[in-house]
């Protein structure tokens, strides 16, 4: 399955700052790493770029979530499964893309609660972050949402120094180029992987070694970067 934007839970003015959970380095940290979470922490804060931020899963977002699963996908996650995901908070982490909800004519702009638009997630197997799902809801594509979804991922998986893998349809090639700007680079074919979802059979595998590399780190501030500016 391929998620979404929202609010982060950091703390922006202390100077122990979290990102989803995850401690940023302190003063002492190698600079890349430093460089690294301070520009991806303020990209994926920021209210500037899709009117929305990025925040974790929760069992109360469930009920969009998998509305966007069912309008995505022939065999959708039910909720048990997400619920059994959610609960298992040392090796899994999820998360959502929200913004805002227009209200009435969209002309006026007025703003209602948050909508979730996409969601995210990734399983943690010893030295390894498995991606599990990246899913936009289809009236929100092609505005850099699944980027920044993917950037959270890959940032928690830096956080656990492991390497980084998906499997994506062999005829998806927009989420394939996505993935490769992410640095992930084919390593094979599961034939039928997805014959019993209902989608096209054969996945290509996609993968990256090298995330805990200071060159890593500066891929990820560079596409903070460019999603800001876009």
């Amino acid at each position: 399955m391929p998620g979404r934007c929202g609010r982060s839970s950091s703390n922006r003015g202390s100077s122990n700052r979290y990102i989803f959970g995850f401690p940023t380095p302190t003063s002492t940290g190698a600079p890349d790493d430093r460089a690294c979470f301070a520009m991806t922490q303020d990209h994926l804060t920021s209210s500037t770029t899709l009117g929305g931020m990025i925040e974790p899963m929760k069992p109360a977002h469930l009920g969009e979530v998998m509305a966007i699963d069912a309008q995505c996908y022939p065999i959708p996650w039910s909720r048990e499964v997400y619920e059994s995901e959610l609960a298992r908070t040392d090796d899994r982490f999820y998360v959502i893309a929200l913004r805002d909800r227009v209200v009435g004519d969209p002309k006026t702009r007025s703003s209602g609660p948050d909508r979730v638009v996409g969601h995210g997630g990734v399983a943690f197997e010893k030295k390894n972050a498995h991606i599990t799902t990246v899913t936009v809801a289809p009236d929100c594509r092609g505005q850099s949402i699944g980027a920044r979804l993917f950037l959270a991922l890959a940032l928690a998986a830096r956080r656990r120094n492991t390497s980084l893998a998906l499997e994506v349809a062999a005829d998806n090639p927009s989420a394939q180029s996505l993935y490769r700007r992410f640095g992930l680079a084919p390593v094979g074919i599961r034939r039928g992987y997805y014959a019993d979802m209902g989608l096209s059979p054969d996945a290509v595998v996609m993968r990256a070694d090298n995330i805990h590399q200071p060159d890593y780190a500066a891929r990820l501030v560079k596409i903070a970067v460019e999603l800001d500016r876009s």
